[in-house]
């Protein structure tokens, strides 16, 4: 009778103990959905040093010190960002990988027959956290000191004045297309390979034109061998508080820059999302942060992961157009 009854007794424990799991099997999910549960990774499209680095390792030293998680930067240059996009895009939606992306990453998918990605469809936008405002500068020699004095001179020059970039596609490139579409002015485009080789050619007059980041330029329009004469910014650049931007210039609207921003995967969960801004909102707004993006001529923005998704779509829309006019064929 005894072994009976320890048997007994032995099997209602064990029946009591399997109606208790369903009630602590939520408990483990909920343990397993926390985020973040493991180290936090941000991918850069280019090699260390360069202003997206910059913002990059900042923002992964917010986190790590908000979410108490280990947060890296991991840079993955080539193929003019696509190996970066395509890995992000391809990345578990979990939160835990995160791509910093510039103004290029919405033009890149028209240069291209096969895009590798597409910016709105593959990724959920977090933040833009920062911008590198450009500025649109002529020779000092050039006798135009206004947007309407260099529109009337490039349309009664015997030749068609010309405007440099850092190659075709580029930001700078589709920025004076994008000028020669709004001005009604014709001007030949001639490509170099980074902005040390046309700076050379814009200061001894051979460029007539070139739109470009201010924090390269500044010293030289300090030094007077170049002449801003406007902000392509939405808002003056606070370095030339006296140069007026495109839209004041009569060109309302008109926004050529270097967006620093983040996003993730496409189908993160929200809640992560909002995670995510909410802290990288709290790393932005320190002191520290805006001194630190000072040094390097950027400003600081932050945004709503709203409203940076319409900066993305906005923007990829707007680049989609100026390929097109300007006759660019995809590769």
């Amino acid at each position: 009778m005894a072994r009976c009854f320890t048997s007994r007794r032995t099997l209602m424990a064990a029946l009591a103990g399997a109606a208790a799991l369903p009630t602590l099997w939520p408990l483990v999910g909920r343990a397993e959905a926390r985020f973040p549960s493991k180290t936090m990774r941000i991918i850069v499209p280019f090699t260390p040093g360069g202003s997206n680095d910059v913002v990059a390792r900042e923002i992964a030293s917010g986190l790590q010190t908000n979410l108490n998680q280990p947060a890296v930067v991991e840079n993955k240059p080539g193929g003019g960002g696509n190996i970066a996009y395509s890995y992000v895009a391809k990345s578990p939606p979990d939160g835990h990988t995160m791509l910093i992306v510039p103004a290029s990453f919405t033009i890149g998918p028209h240069l291209s027959r096969n895009p590798a990605y597409h910016p709105v469809n593959d990724f959920a936008p977090i933040s833009q956290v920062a911008d590198v405002p450009f500025v649109l500068v002529v020779p000092a020699t050039l006798p135009a000191g206004t947007v309407k004095q260099f529109i009337a001179l490039a349309k009664s020059a015997p030749t068609k004045l010309t405007f440099g970039s850092v190659g075709v596609g580029t930001p700078q490139h589709l920025g004076g297309e994008l000028f020669k579409m709004q001005a009604g002015v014709d001007l030949i485009h001639v490509p170099f390979r980074g902005a040390t080789v046309v700076i050379p050619d814009l200061l001894a007059g051979r460029i007539d034109m070139f739109i470009g980041a201010i924090n390269s330029l500044l010293p030289l329009i300090r030094e007077g061998g170049l002449r801003a004469i406007a902000a392509t910014s939405l808002k003056r650049i606070s370095s030339l508080p006296d140069i007026p931007t495109m839209s004041e210039s009569g060109f309302p609207g008109f926004e050529v820059g270097s967006g620093v921003g983040l996003v993730g995967p496409a189908h993160t969960p929200p809640e992560i999302i909002d995670t995510l801004h909410r802290e990288i909102m709290k790393t932005i707004k320190t002191t520290g942060f805006h001194e630190r993006m000072a040094a390097i001529g950027v400003d600081v923005v932050g945004t709503t992961p709203a409203e940076f998704g319409k900066i993305i779509s906005d923007d990829h829309e707007k680049w989609g157009k100026v390929v097109a006019a300007a006759g660019i064929k995809p590769e």
